[in-house]
């Protein structure tokens, strides 16, 4: 997994139909301090931006950060790795939000209204995702 991910550059759009650009701006997608730009279609809207690699422990865990702007509402996505005696537990875990005190009810419910009609479609998107990387994996279908 994290040779996969260590060329997102490369294995971006094996996710997704819908994924159309990826970029390492500085470092690479497992380092921490790294930032990447992405763009992927979402239903008929372009989404993406900036990245930070937040956190990395080799071949265990990977969280990405949305960068400044976006980053005043928070948001990140991290993969778990866990080895297994038939291979591993890949999970990914999508947030949205803040934990701030006070603030965070108010940005959550803000991105719960803005994302209401989207939370299962983004669901399935993910899982595809998920489906797709298994899939490059199995069959090492992707660039090391």
């Amino acid at each position: 997994m994290f040779a996969f991910a260590a060329n997102l550059d490369d294995n971006y759009l094996v996710m997704s139909d819908d994924h159309i650009h990826f970029e390492s701006l500085s470092g690479d997608p497992v380092t921490e301090g790294s930032v990447f730009c992405q763009y992927e279609w979402f239903g008929d809207r372009l989404i993406g931006g900036k990245y930070r690699v937040k956190t990395v422990v080799p071949n265990r865990r990977l969280v990405y950060e949305v960068a400044f702007p976006r980053s005043i509402l928070g948001g990140q996505l991290g993969f778990s790795i866990e080895p297994t005696e038939a291979g591993i537990v890949l999970t990914e875990r999508l947030e949205l939000g803040r934990s701030i005190p006070v603030v965070s009810p108010v940005v959550d419910r803000f991105l719960t209204i803005v994302l209401d009609s989207t939370i299962d479609r983004l669901q399935d998107h993910q899982h595809d995702g998920l489906r797709n990387i298994k899939r490059a994996l199995e069959t090492d279908s992707f660039s090391r």
